[in-house]
Parts: structure tokens; C-alpha cells; sequence
């Protein structure tokens, strides 16, 4: 079999949808030598990784003239260029990692949705012309051979927003990276906290996962004002890992202003964390939280839990389903409870122990490998449909 692959998210490697894309393809790459790949891209310098013999990188470039328009060479890309290119190279089957199938193609085609967001939150679909991409879409998706989800809860979600028959749908969990793992070493700790202002000894509160409206970090704002001052621990700080100045418009909450005005702006950290400190800033944590209200799946908890950060999460939507019991999970939009869960693990070191625990276990039921072998699967299965 030869499986085309859309790689175009390799454009944006710190997404959600371009991490899947390299994990995956990393794995694959691992587990199976008996298929040949063809990554497609619209870019001849956007590879990330060395792949090996079996996956072949073909640049196929949109007209040049659509490149001035990086929304209209996207879509033409997505729906003309990658499947005309894909037929060209005699791929069995095209498997697009994100959500943009092409309307037509002459192979079956098989769609990674990691979520239904834009139909749920209005703001991610604003304006006349994403409307109008979100309706051809959906339209798209429809005609698609077989879809792959990441948790229970999308497929649901699925099932309800774009009324697809649960048969066409799989669900294949992601996982965190083999580089998410506990670090103990503590010049790299301390180089790590050193980057981002921490003091060698300073407990901190950490939340990555990105600025949107949708993973309300300003209630985490106001539940760490409130622990601060419960605790009486001045050196304490909160650690958010994200870019305001550049991060702008409705879809994102600057955390900055809401700091001063709880007069907390000098114990509060905001700035983009690098993809190489993660893993370390997830382990020196003294509590990572992730308040969010919407997730497809959730992986920055799990990468958390697989450095043995303890975990204080969500319980909306997918969250739950992916921490298990290994996290407190708790009511994103009441603040009473935030606050007592996040003061309950860092007053408490019985509890942090028991959760540092709980979470190296929990990651570990995840892994890229097992996620490939069943994505393998669903190719398999996709070419039995047509």
C-alpha cells in the first residue's frame, strides 16, 4: 500500500495538529517498513525529521502567484493542488491529519477531526469567509472514507455536530513524546527555571496549552491570587507559557492586566516556553493546572503526567477521559472549587506525592506506538470501504 500523507501542518510544528503529524509519522516510520509513504507539502523546506526509506517528502507548491494570499494558497492547496499531486503519485489511499479533507479525490480518503470547536464557540468561526470554509468542510468531511478521532468524547461531539453514523468514525488516542519524561537532573532544572526567572528553589504553579478564550486562563488568574494569599508563601509564582504580544485579538486573553488588578503582577510569569524546557518545567512544577474549557483530547496534561508533574485539570469535555483518576479534576467555571483543589496539593505533601505518582502511571497507558498500529489499522480498513 502507498499512503499519501498531507504534511502541511508541518508549517506549524508547535500546533496541536502538528505535533499528531509528527508523532505519528515518527512512529509509523518505526512500527511499519511494509507500506511506502509519500509526504505531501506545499513547501520543499519544511521537513522536520530525517524519515526513512519508506516515506518519500514530495514538495508539490500551489501557483506562485497564490502565495501573496497565505488563506487562499491554503485552500487551494488543501482542495486542488495536494490531491491532483497525490493522484499523480499513485497513493492508495490519503490520509489528511487535521480537519480540511478535499471535496473530491481519486483515492479513499481518510481525516483526522481532533475536534468540533469552530460549531461550539462562535468566536473561532467569525467572519463571512470562514463561515463559508467551515461549510465547505463539513461538506468535505461527509464524502471522507473514514474518520479518526482522539477521545470518546469528540466522536460524540462528531456524531451530534456534523451528523456523520458512528461507523465511519474511530477513535485512536494521542500520546505524549518519548522526550516527556520525568528530569532529574538539576542543572538542567536549573537552567531551565533560570530561562523563564525562576530561582533554583522557587515553587511554581505552571499552565501551558496557549492563550484562547477557550482555555481560561484568567480564572486560573484569580484562583492563584486567591491561593497566594491563602498560603502566605511569598516566592511563590505562576508560570503561563504563552506570547500576549503576539497572541492578539477576541479568540485570546492576555493575562497580564487581570494580574495587576488582583496586585499579583510581579508573582505572575507570562512567557513563551520553548519546546526543549518543557519537559523540564513540567517535572520542577510544584502543580501544573489546566482550567480549559473545550479539548478535542488534552495533551498538555498528559505531557505533564508523563514528567510526573502533579495535576489539577478540567472536567469538561475530553479532560476526564484522559487524566482518569490521576488528576483533581474540578468545575473550570467555579472558582471556589479551583482555588481549594490547586491550595489542597500545594499545602499538602502527602497529596503531591500521591498525584506525582498517579500521573507517571496514568501516561503510560498512551503511547505513539499503539497509536500508529491502530491508525494502520484504520487504513486497512478504509480501503476495505471502497
Amino acid at each position: 500500500m502507498r499512503i499519501g500523507i498531507n504534511a502541511l501542518f508541518f508549517r506549524y510544528p508547535a500546533s496541536g495538529s502538528g505535533q499528531y503529524l509528527l508523532h505519528l509519522l515518527k512512529a509509523l516510520a518505526t512500527l511499519d517498513q511494509s507500506h511506502e509513504y509519500v509526504l505531501l507539502s506545499p513547501r520543499p523546506d519544511m521537513l522536520p525529521f530525517t524519515p526513512p526509506p519508506q516515506m518519500r517528502y514530495v514538495a508539490a507548491p500551489a501557483p506562485s502567484w497564490l502565495t501573496r494570499n497565505e488563506n487562499i494558497e491554503k485552500l487551494v492547496w488543501e482542495q486542488i493542488t495536494s490531491p491532483r499531486a497525490a493522484r499523480h503519485h499513485d497513493v492508495d489511499l490519503l490520509h489528511i491529519p487535521y480537519f480540511a479533507p478535499p471535496l473530491r479525490a481519486a483515492m479513499p480518503v481518510v481525516v483526522t477531526v481532533h475536534d468540533v470547536i469552530p460549531w461550539h464557540i462562535p468566536i473561532y468561526r467569525a467572519g463571512a469567509k470562514i463561515e463559508a470554509y467551515m461549510r465547505l468542510i463539513e461538506y468535505a468531511v461527509r464524502r471522507a472514507t473514514l474518520i479518526i478521532t482522539v477521545s470518546e468524547h469528540a466522536k460524540r461531539d462528531i456524531i451530534d455536530t456534523l451528523k456523520l453514523p458512528a461507523e465511519r468514525i474511530r477513535v485512536i488516542y494521542e500520546a505524549a513524546g518519548e522526550e516527556y519524561q520525568p528530569v532529574r537532573d538539576p542543572e538542567q532544572l536549573a537552567r531551565a527555571r533560570a530561562r523563564y526567572g525562576l530561582a533554583e528553589d522557587q515553587r511554581y504553579v505552571f499552565y501551558l496549552g496557549g492563550l484562547d478564550v477557550r482555555k481560561n486562563v484568567p480564572q486560573l488568574v484569580r484562583a492563584f491570587a486567591r491561593v497566594y494569599q491563602r498560603l502566605g508563601e511569598p516566592d511563590l509564582r505562576l508560570l503561563i507559557s504563552g506570547d500576549p504580544d503576539r497572541q492578539r485579538g477576541p479568540r485570546f486573553s492576555d493575562p497580564r492586566p487581570l494580574a495587576a488588578e488582583l496586585g499579583i503582577a510581579d508573582k505572575v510569569i507570562v512567557r513563551f516556553v520553548h519546546d526543549e524546557d518543557k519537559a523540564a518545567l513540567y517535572s520542577g512544577a510544584g502543580l501544573f493546572v489546566f482550567p480549559s474549557l473545550y479539548e478535542g483530547f488534552g495533551l498538555d496534561p498528559l505531557e505533564a503526567m508523563a514528567c510526573g508533574a502533579p495535576v489539577v485539570c478540567s472536567n469538561r469535555t475530553s479532560l476526564p477521559e484522559v487524566v482518569g483518576d490521576a488528576a483533581l479534576c474540578v468545575d473550570p467555571t467555579d472558582l471556589d472549587a479551583l482555588t481549594d483543589a490547586m491550595y489542597a496539593v500545594l499545602s499538602d505533601m502527602k497529596l503531591e506525592a500521591d498525584l506525582r505518582a498517579r500521573s507517571l502511571r496514568r501516561a503510560t497507558q498512551f503511547s505513539w506506538q499503539r497509536t500508529a498500529s491502530e491508525t494502520l489499522a484504520a487504513y486497512e480498513a478504509a480501503l476495505s470501504l471502497e
